[in-house]
């Protein structure tokens, strides 16, 4: 029954938020974007150099497929901005508060409004970008892999949902503090950065031939996992701790 109540409040918010243009049109450009991108490099790699596209998207599988986290979390951010900081902008927040929900059943709510839909996002980007990536690939006569690879799999499907959990941690703690949309933006695009952490550790352990340290990948993602996790337990433990409707209607 009280996780009904929460996915009537996170329809609600989702629906919301999708009638800004700024997270509408966002939300579709920013999850096109990496699917785009890493389907047009193999597009490209596969009609230039056919004998070796599938060694060539091998060695760039760990620097590119960070990209799809990146540019799929984000939304994260803009969804739970408008389903806590816009209530305020809106002048709903105050009516929301005071329905007969608690306390856990709202914030719930609020939480499932950005992480469902992310992580569908999410999940969809790599779906479309290993099902095109086959298909130019057999157009081509090479064979079939995996792009996003395994490492990338672990990375995006793994690490990727505990930072998106991460990321609308960090919305509610400082939902309270910031009095517009575009604020909450800033505050919390600093925790998908820590997805660079993957994209830029590979590079350094490039040699001259383009090849890239597997060790050096693998621990890069661990990393990466790590910090979202510990990211994640601390900020959701001041979250709950914080989240209450009263002291935030009377900021």
């Amino acid at each position: 029954m009280a996780l009904r109540k929460s996915m009537l409040v996170a329809r609600a918010d989702l629906r919301m938020a999708m009638k800004v243009k700024m997270v509408k049109y966002g939300l579709v450009m920013m999850t096109a974007m990496a699917p785009i991108m890493l389907i047009g490099l193999v597009l490209l790699l596969a009609l230039s150099a056919p004998a070796v596209v599938v060694t060539m998207i091998t060695m760039l599988d760990p620097m590119m497929s960070p990209v799809i986290g990146i540019m799929v979390i984000v939304p994260a951010s803009m969804i739970s901005a408008n389903a806590l900081v816009g209530e305020k902008e809106q002048n709903t927040l105050e009516a929301l508060l005071c329905t007969p929900l608690t306390n856990r059943e709202l914030l719930i709510g609020k939480v499932l409004s950005s992480f469902i839909p992310t992580i569908a996002l999410l999940l969809g980007s790599v779906l479309v970008t290993e099902i095109a990536t086959n298909i130019i690939l057999t157009s081509v006569g090479a064979e079939v892999i995996l792009f996003p690879g395994v490492s990338s799999l672990f990375l995006l499907l793994v690490a990727g949902p505990i930072l998106v959990a991460a990321v609308i941690s960090v919305m509610v703690l400082i939902s309270g503090r910031v009095k517009r949309v575009y604020e909450a933006y800033q505050s919390s695009g600093a925790t998908v950065m820590i997805f660079l952490i993957p994209l830029v550790l590979p590079m350094m352990s490039m040699n001259n031939g383009g090849i890239v340290d597997m060790n050096l990948v693998w621990m890069s993602n661990i990393i990466t996992l790590l910090i979202a996790s510990v990211l994640a337990i601390v900020t959701w433990t001041l979250a709950i701790r914080r989240f209450n409707r009263d002291r935030i209607v009377s900021m």
